[in-house]
């Protein structure tokens, strides 16, 4: 695996056709240079469009930028869930209520030209993690893998989140300390839960329009992405 570009902030390579990081604005200069010449094919921010006003990533307007939120707007549920104080909770509820984000997200992914493509996120923890997690899925990989491609990203963020209690009131503090640990069972139970109500993970993407054949096109593509290099 090639070493992280220059102020990348949680950056790795789970599968060889997928990259996944953080919020690309911390990359220094050169650290854009470096991740250029990754040959990517497509970088996807999982941001909402607001996060990134807010934070701009250095590629947007770029041919290969392309920002499709995983979070889909206004869904009542979904706040709801964010108060559980459980990544896994929270991750469950994207399933039930941004299916259809998830599909246009992998869809985009094996849309892509050839080469390797990124996803991105603000800390690169849940929304990458669970994109993430379906794509090693759907590539063959064990839950143990994907369980311990989740869990790497705990010792990214130790000074991320120092960082940013700077910041952060103690009352946010408080209400934010039950998300930040990276937990094997939150992920696990998001794959889980796919497996109780729909059979796993292939029958739910098909549900919402991802045919078979089309998952196991994209597992083929993460396995093999090394070899798609652009011309």
């Amino acid at each position: 695996m090639p070493m992280p570009p220059d102020g990348a902030l949680n950056f790795r390579r789970p599968l060889p056709g997928l990259y996944r990081s953080g919020n690309l604005s911390r990359l220094s200069e050169r650290g854009r240079e470096e991740l250029l010449a990754l040959n990517l094919s497509r970088i996807l921010g999982l941001r909402t469009r607001a996060e990134r006003d807010i934070d701009a990533p250095p590629f947007l307007g770029q041919t290969e930028y392309l920002n499709l939120s995983l979070l889909p707007h206004r869904v009542r549920e979904l706040n709801e869930a964010s108060l559980a104080g459980s990544n896994g909770v929270y991750n469950c509820a994207v399933l039930d209520h941004g299916a259809n984000n998830v599909v246009g997200i992998l869809g985009a992914i094996l849309d892509a030209p050839p080469g390797p493509v990124l996803i991105h996120c603000q800390a690169g923890k849940d929304r990458t993690g669970l994109i993430a997690a379906l794509c090693l899925e759907l590539a063959g990989r064990s839950r143990d893998e994907i369980a311990a491609d989740y869990v790497a990203t705990g010792p990214e963020l130790v000074d991320f989140y120092a960082r940013g209690e700077l910041r952060r009131t103690p009352e946010q503090q408080k209400r934010d300390a039950p998300l930040m640990p990276t937990i094997a069972d939150d992920i696990l139970r998001s794959l889980a839960h796919l497996d109780s109500t729909w059979g796993g993970v292939g029958p739910y993407l098909a549900a919402y329009g991802f045919p078979e054949a089309e998952a196991a096109a994209l597992g083929d593509r993460l396995i093999k992405g090394a070899r798609l290099i652009k011309s």
